[in-house]
């Protein structure tokens, strides 16, 4: 899998895909244009939604009628050095659903089956350097 960010203006990167775009920034206060989210904050986009893709397919699978579903993903950044989030949460919440006594199963299995989250909980390699110029 492969992304690519081109850069969108001084202080921003946007993503181009054939149907939407994704503008990455920082916030005024921070130096840029508040033209889209900063990193780390689609990192919690990221997460959020891969669980919730995970979870709604654990409904559909068992015919599980919900209306109204939100995920919400709260962070806290930790005061060491270097920043990072810790800890990061995930709370479920509906308007309606057709079997609530399944939901803490489903919830469970869409955490398993999250490839963001258990990229985040299991040990993960990362490597950042300069791709060599194909020019």
């Amino acid at each position: 899998m492969e992304i690519t960010l081109q850069q969108h203006s001084p202080t921003a990167v946007k993503l181009n895909h054939p149907n939407f775009n994704i503008i990455v920034d920082r916030p005024i206060e921070k130096g840029g244009n508040a033209e889209g989210l900063m990193g780390g904050q689609y990192l919690l986009v990221g997460i959020g939604g891969c669980f919730a893709s995970n979870l709604l397919a654990a409904l559909a699978a068992r015919n599980i009628i919900v209306h109204g579903l939100t995920i919400t993903v709260n962070a806290s950044i930790t005061n060491q050095a270097p920043a990072r989030f810790n800890p990061i949460a995930i709370q479920v919440s509906y308007a309606s659903i057709s079997d609530e006594q399944s939901l803490p199963k489903l919830i469970k299995i869409a955490e398993k089956a999250c490839i963001a989250i258990n990229t985040i909980k299991l040990t993960t390699t990362l490597t950042v350097k300069p791709k060599e110029n194909e020019y």
